[in-house]
């Protein structure tokens, strides 16, 4: 059987978009009507969280699936070949494998194992996120800002780096930058120079942006960076230099506490969004935490849809002749 590995370009992201829109207003059962033999998702994670597995858990049920937790042990004391196999053993089991794996060494090694899945797997892969990208939150961010705005095309997407103490992956800041660009979007980074996103995933957005005739910027500077912006993704992620310090970056986040988001900071008819949980008084402030422009309280659906909906498009994908992953 053929495998197809489906890269996360303009026409994926696009369909995945419609799929979770048309399940926003016809419901899951609607859109799920096609899938109509009982199917089994295998949850094969490394470095997930506890909202992950809800997350799967939800959109499995909404589609009438079931999904199974059959994720590795013992990741730091096995080799790339022995979890390869394992994926392999997995994936024998059930009808589609839903991944995250993000790396404990280096940052990249989650995103290099990530890409090998389809070649092991006998079922099709989706993967959740990995060290670089995160393809899922991105999209249902994305998708926040098109229920609001319309298509993105055209519009002005800022993504800044802002003080708090949590210090998440940049993977959705990468994802939420490649994305945007795909379709079409002017995309701004500002972010202090500690924290910038990772070079190879820069030059692509602006290789991109050349191709789709939009605009990419980096601003360093958190004062006049949002006048123009039509939405907003702001985030407190960690200091690349120090993946395996994470101990370093409030010393170098300190200098920072006053990039920090308010209603006045963002137009009138600008959306934000952000990651739960939202750090009042760190990253925002608690006017903007209830301000109508923000759409994070929709973040759990938004995500829900989008998995279902990336499900979907993937099973209709998968047939006879062809295995579809989309990694």
């Amino acid at each position: 059987m053929l495998r197809l590995v489906i890269p996360m370009d303009h026409k994926t992201a696009s369909e995945i978009l419609r799929i979770a829109s048309e399940i926003e207003s016809n419901g899951f059962a609607d859109v799920a009507r096609g899938i109509t033999e009982s199917k089994v998702l295998g949850l094969l994670f490394h470095g997930a969280t506890l909202r992950d597995s809800s997350i799967c858990n939800l959109a499995a049920a909404r589609l009438n699936m079931q999904s199974v937790d059959l994720s590795w042990s013992d990741v730091d004391f096995a080799d790339s070949n022995t979890l390869l196999e394992e994926l392999k053993m997995a994936s024998d089991a059930v009808d589609l494998l839903v991944t995250i794996f993000s790396g404990h060494e280096t940052f990249g090694e989650g995103r290099r194992l990530t890409t090998k899945f389809p070649d092991y797997s006998s079922v099709p892969v989706i993967s959740l996120r990995d060290d670089i990208y995160d393809w899922q939150s991105a999209l249902s961010h994305i998708r926040g800002f098109q229920r609001e705005l319309g298509d993105i095309q055209g519009k002005q997407i800022v993504i800044n780096w802002a003080f708090g103490s949590t210090f998440a992956s940049p993977s959705i800041a990468h994802g939420l930058l490649a994305l945007s660009a795909l379709l079409g979007a002017n995309v701004r980074v500002v972010a202090p120079p500690e924290f910038s996103l990772l070079n190879r995933v820069r030059r692509k957005a602006k290789e991109i942006a050349s191709e789709t005739g939009s605009t990419y910027a980096e601003a360093s500077q958190f004062d006049d960076a949002f006048k123009d912006a039509d939405a907003v993704f702001s985030l407190n992620w960690f200091r690349l230099d120090d993946f395996n310090h994470p101990e370093r970056n409030p010393q170098y986040a300190s200098k920072y506490k006053d990039w920090y988001m308010t209603q006045e900071i963002i137009p009138e008819h600008c959306v934000f969004s952000t990651e739960p949980t939202m750090q009042t008084d760190l990253t925002l402030d608690s006017s903007l935490l209830g301000d109508s422009r923000n759409i994070t309280r929709s973040w759990l659906v938004r995500r829900v849809r989008v998995l279902a909906a990336g499900t979907l498009h993937t099973l209709r994908k998968n047939g006879n002749v062809t295995d579809s992953s989309i990694v």
